[in-house]
C-alpha cells in the first residue's frame, strides 16, 4: 500500500497532534501548571493515533520485522520466515500503526519525569510583617541546581493580595525592614558588591523587572555590609 499525497498529509498531522500531545501531557503533568490546558494536550494523544489508524486501516499485517542472532541462519525474520526482500512501504507502515502508542507512552513518561523534579518549588522560609493598611510576607523558594528566589506579597487588611514582585536570593537573603504608605524597604546583608543602595535591575527577577515602572509599591533595596 502506499499513501496518496492527501492520505500522507492528513498522516503527518495525525502524527504530529500525537506526539505534541504526548510530551504536552507528560510536561503539564510533570509541572501541574493548568490542567485545562492539560486535558487539551491529553485529547490530542488519544485522537492523534486513533486517526493516524483509521488513515492506516488498509495496510496489510505484514508481521513484525525480527532479527534472530543465532549462529546458524541468522538474519531477519517476518511470520516466522525469513526476509529476503527490502523494508518496503508496508513494512514501514505497518510498524508504524503497531508502535505509535507505545512510542507515545515512552514521550509522555519522560516528558513528566524530566519536568516534575524541578517543577515545584517548596518554600524553604517564610518571614510576614504587618504594617498601616495590610500586611507583607517574603516566601523563599529552593530550586536545588537552579538556585533559589523569593516572592514578595502584599496583602491588604482583608487579606486580598494586592501585589506580588520576584527577587534574588541565591547570594544573600533579603529582609522586609519596613513598609510606609506605598514605600516598601527590604535590606540585603553583605550582597555582592558595593553599592549601598541597590538597583531594581540588581534585585528584581522576571516581569517584575520588565514590569517595575507599573507596579502599585515603591521599592527600595539596600545592602548592609
Amino acid at each position: 500500500m502506499k499513501l496518496t499525497g492527501s492520505k500522507s498529509f492528513l498522516l503527518g498531522i495525525a502524527l504530529i497532534m500525537s506526539f505534541v500531545g504526548a510530551l504536552g501531557a507528560g510536561v503539564l503533568l510533570g509541572t501541574g501548571l493548568n490542567w485545562w490546558l492539560f486535558a487539551v494536550f491529553a485529547a490530542m494523544a488519544i485522537f492523534g493515533p486513533v486517526w493516524a489508524s483509521k488513515i492506516l486501516k488498509p495496510v496489510p499485517d505484514v508481521g513484525i520485522i525480527i532479527k534472530y542472532n543465532f549462529p546458524k541462519d541468522a538474519g531477519y525474520y517476518q511470520k516466522g520466515k525469513r526476509k529476503t526482500i527490502p523494508v518496503n512501504d508496508n513494512d514501514i507502515l505497518y510498524h508504524l500503526k503497531m508502535f505509535l502508542p507505545f512510542v507515545q507512552i515512552g514521550m509522555f513518561v519522560f516528558a513528566a519525569a524530566l519536568f516534575s523534579g524541578d517543577s515545584h518549588d517548596v518554600p524553604q522560609r517564610v518571614e510576614s510583617i504587618s504594617f498601616d493598611g495590610g500586611q507583607a510576607e517574603l516566601v523563599i523558594f529552593d530550586q536545588g541546581a537552579f538556585g533559589s528566589y523569593a516572592d514578595l506579597r502584599i496583602y491588604n487588611s482583608k487579606a486580598e493580595h494586592i501585589e506580588s514582585i520576584s527577587i534574588r536570593t541565591e547570594d544573600t537573603a533579603p529582609t522586609i525592614d519596613s513598609i510606609k504608605g506605598k514605600d516598601v524597604y527590604v535590606s540585603y546583608r553583605k550582597f555582592p558588591g558595593s553599592d549601598s543602595i541597590l538597583p531594581y535591575d540588581r534585585v528584581m527577577l522576571g516581569e517584575s523587572l520588565i514590569e517595575h515602572d507599573n507596579l502599585k509599591f515603591n521599592y527600595h533595596f539596600r545592602n548592609i555590609k
